[in-house]
C-alpha cells in the first residue's frame, strides 16, 4: 500500500490541505456522519478476534453498549501517518484518534489504586495530537483531595510496559478503557469532549484492532472523570 511518506513534499503538502478540507467538512456535516456511523456500527466486518479483544467486546456487552464499532487493522497500520490511520478507521480527522496510557503516580503512599480520588495508576484517554501535560495531571489529581495532600506526593509518569500490562491485560497500542483487567480509574482530556463529530478511536485489547465509540458514551458508561490536561 501506497503511504504518504512515499511522496513527494509537493504532493504531501497537496495531500494534507486535502485532509484538512475533509476533516472541516466533516465538522460541517457532523449529525449526517453519526447517522450514517451509526448504520456502520450494525456491520461486522470480522468473524473471528483475538482473546483480548473478546475481553473488550464482553465489557462493551455488559455495559449495554450498543453504538460502536470493532475495527481490524492491517498489521503495518502504525507505518502510516496519523491522518491516513484516521481515515482507515472512517475518523473525521487525526484529532479524533485517541489513546488510553496509564499514569503511574510514583510518589503515591499506597500502592492502591480502589480510590478513585487518589489511585496509584490512572488510565488517562488523550489525543495523539495532544500529549499529556503531567503538571496540569497533578493539579488536577491533587483536587480531588482538595489539595488536603502534600504536592510532595504526587509525581506522575508513564507505567512501565510491563505494569501496564500487569494492571489492564492489554499490551502496547491496544489498551482500550473498557475491559481492563484492574478497574483503574479513568480521566478524559477535556479537548476530547468538544471534537465535533463526537466519536473517537481507541484502542480495542490489541494492536491490530480498534475501537470506535461516541465520547459521551464513553464518559456516561465508564463515569470517567473529565480534566484539562493540555
Amino acid at each position: 500500500m501506497l503511504t504518504v511518506k512515499d511522496l513527494s513534499l509537493n504532493e504531501r503538502d497537496k495531500l494534507r490541505k486535502l485532509q484538512n478540507d475533509i476533516s472541516l467538512l466533516y465538522s460541517s456535516v457532523s449529525d449526517q456522519y453519526m447517522e450514517n456511523w451509526k448504520d456502520e456500527c450494525q456491520r461486522v466486518t470480522y468473524t473471528d478476534c483475538p482473546e483480548t479483544v473478546s475481553k473488550v467486546q464482553k465489557a462493551i456487552a455488559d455495559l449495554g453498549i450498543s453504538d460502536c464499532q470493532i475495527i481490524p487493522v492491517e498489521s503495518d497500520y502504525y507505518d502510516w501517518e496519523l491522518q491516513q490511520r484516521a481515515f482507515r478507521v472512517n475518523m473525521p480527522s487525526k484529532e479524533h484518534m485517541c489513546k488510553s496510557v496509564i499514569m503511574e503516580n510514583t510518589r503515591c503512599m499506597h500502592e492502591d489504586f480502589s480510590d478513585p480520588n487518589y489511585s496509584k495508576y490512572y488510565c488517562v484517554i488523550t489525543q495523539y495530537v495532544k500529549p499529556v501535560n503531567t503538571q496540569k495531571l497533578l493539579n488536577f489529581c491533587r483536587g480531588l483531595k482538595n489539595k488536603e495532600i502534600s504536592k510532595k506526593y504526587y509525581n506522575y509518569r508513564l507505567a512501565p510496559p510491563e505494569m501496564a500490562l500487569e494492571l489492564t491485560g492489554f499490551e502496547k497500542g491496544g489498551v482500550a478503557p473498557l475491559g481492563m483487567k484492574h478497574s483503574i480509574p479513568i480521566i478524559m482530556a477535556e479537548s476530547i469532549t468538544k471534537l465535533k463529530p463526537p466519536v473517537i478511536c481507541l484502542g480495542a485489547g490489541h494492536i491490530d484492532w480498534k475501537l470506535s465509540i461516541p465520547i459521551s458514551t464513553l464518559i456516561e458508561k465508564t463515569n470517567c472523570f473529565v480534566a484539562d490536561l493540555e
